[in-house]
């Protein structure tokens, strides 16, 4: 794991850009974290580097716009396929021409604001230039803090989960841990239809795919939301026949 190799290298966002005509409403662009440090990729057969890390946005615009920080959404898939197909859908209209155009696609495809153990935060991360490193899924015991490889949100010190709960409590994404008597099978349990988070299909291999966006979110004085232009973040496979992914 390189959570603690990776090197920021300065840049300069132009977070917020503002134009007012006579006559004209106020309206807000949004710049989008824009640097990846490891993407994982769907394909990969190596845990190790099943992990997400980026920075976040950085504001730099009119204090009369809230800036709330970085969102994080993610969407299970039982298809590789369709993934790939609803990531081109969203590349394809994530251009200046519309700041907001991918965020409101990714979002109507039904991805979802990542959860924590603690409760959901939105946006995940407030922090502005923040180095955020993202494991999903547990390899080993989750309850070791000097496991290196548990699930884990590095820099607000959270434990990932999804928006879909069981009696209450946010569900796991260690699908290869639901039958195993050593875990708790309903916090654990399978993506099911009907789950908010799940694309269904058909499930080959008892593979799942998870794929990851960030955007920047603000609110203009009128409470509107603003969104940035989206960064893929990535995409992980969860083995759900194995316990530790």
């Amino acid at each position: 794991m390189k959570k603690n190799k990776a090197l920021f290298v300065p840049f300069v966002l132009a977070a917020a850009l503002f134009f007012t005509t006579c006559g004209l409403d106020t309206f807000y662009i949004v710049d989008p974290p824009t640097s990846v440090i490891h993407e994982p990729v769907y394909t990969s057969t190596d845990f190790a580097a099943n992990y997400f890390n980026f920075m976040t946005a950085i504001y730099t615009g009119p204090s009369s716009f809230n800036f709330l920080g970085t969102a994080v959404y993610y969407r299970i898939y039982a298809s590789a396929s369709t993934m790939l197909s609803r990531q081109s859908s969203i590349s394809a209209v994530n251009t200046s021409g519309d700041y907001s155009a991918a965020a409101t696609r990714m979002i109507g495809y039904g991805y979802q604001q990542l959860n924590t153990a603690d409760g959901n935060i939105q946006p995940l991360i407030s922090a502005q230039g923040a180095n955020v490193y993202l494991r999903l899924c547990n390899y080993g015991d989750e309850k070791d803090s000097s496991n290196e490889y548990r699930a884990l949100i590095g820099y607000i010190d959270k434990i990932p989960r999804r928006t879909v709960s069981a009696s209450g409590v946010p569900k796991t994404f260690d699908f290869g841990r639901h039958d195993n008597p050593k875990y708790n099978s309903e916090l654990n349990s399978l993506p099911v239809s009907g789950d908010e988070d799940f694309e269904s299909g058909t499930v080959e291999n008892n593979k799942y795919y998870v794929d990851l966006y960030a955007v920047a979110v603000g609110r203009d004085v009128t409470y509107t939301t603003y969104y940035s232009q989206v960064l893929h973040l990535g995409s992980i496979p969860i083995d759900a026949s194995v316990e530790n992914n």
